[in-house]
C-alpha cells in the first residue's frame, strides 16, 4: 500500500513539475549569454582575493567589483538584480554556473600548459 501511494505522489509530482511554465527573462535582467563571463570574472576576483588576503593586498574587493562592472557595461544594481533573479529560479540558473565552472577549467588548463603549476588542497 505504501508503495502504491509513493509510486501516486511521485506521478503527480511529475505532471506538476511538467506543468509549470518556462519563467521568462525580464528584460531588465542580464541575458544567459552576458551572466557566464560576468561570473567567471567574479570568480577569478574573488579566487585572486583569497590568496591576495594571504600576501597582504590593501585594496578594497569593491574596487575590484567596479572594475569589473565596468569591463562588462553594467552597474552593480543591474549585476544584483540579475544575480537575484537567476538565483531564485535554479532552472535557469545551474546551466549558467555549468558554463561558468567550465569556463574556470579551461582557464586553468591553459595557466598549466603555460608552465604556471597550480595546486589544489585535496
Amino acid at each position: 500500500m505504501n508503495k502504491t501511494l509513493g509510486l501516486i505522489a511521485l506521478i503527480v509530482m511529475l505532471f506538476i513539475q511538467c506543468g509549470k511554465k518556462v519563467q521568462m527573462v525580464p528584460e531588465e535582467v542580464l541575458s544567459f549569454d552576458r551572466m557566464i563571463p560576468l561570473l567567471v570574472d567574479v570568480h577569478l576576483i574573488e579566487g585572486a582575493r583569497n590568496g591576495s588576503l594571504i600576501l597582504g593586498d590593501t585594496n578594497d574587493i569593491e574596487d575590484y567589483y567596479a572594475k569589473v562592472y565596468q569591463k562588462h557595461g553594467i552597474t552593480e544594481g543591474q549585476f544584483k538584480k540579475s544575480f537575484k533573479f537567476y538565483s531564485s529560479y535554479p532552472e535557469l540558473f545551474i546551466p549558467i554556473y555549468e558554463k561558468v565552472l567550465d569556463s574556470l577549467k579551461i582557464d586553468g588548463s591553459i595557466l598549466t600548459k603555460n608552465g604556471v603549476e597550480l595546486k589544489f588542497d585535496k
